[in-house]
């Protein structure tokens, strides 16, 4: 990473964290293989629970949908290195926890800032 962009992933940061943000949970889905699941899909699927933070909840500026807002290297972290649309699609695939409440992601997007892709913003529901 550049020098340029890491000062920017920190100022993204620091931003993030000066609004209230905090930890959050992603829900990835885990493969397995058919025989190792009994009951015909009736038992439960693997999931791993990975911690991203920080995480920040907000309402969009219409207030008709809820995000969660954090940067791109959180999200890569989280992700172990799936960049661009692969890492969308997972993301759209998965579910995200904070606190006791699981959202479902029901978009992703990907925001500019000084220049280079910064923040992605999911949109998530109940």
């Amino acid at each position: 990473m550049r020098t340029s962009a890491a000062g920017l992933e920190r100022s993204a940061v620091a931003m993030l964290r000066l609004l209230g943000a905090g930890a959050a949970w992603l829900v990835l889905a885990q493969t397995s293989d058919a025989t190792a699941q009994a009951g015909l899909g009736l038992s439960t699927p693997a999931a791993a629970d990975v911690e991203m933070e920080p995480v920040l909840l907000q309402c969009s500026v219409n207030g008709e949908q809820l995000l969660a807002i954090t940067t791109k290297s959180i999200v890569h972290r989280a992700l172990n290195g799936t960049e661009g649309v692969a890492a969308r699609k997972l993301l759209e695939a998965s579910l995200l926890r904070v606190g006791e409440t699981t959202y479902r992601i029901t978009q992703v997007t990907v925001k500019r800032f000084g220049g280079a892709e910064l923040l992605y913003e999911m949109g998530i529901e109940e």
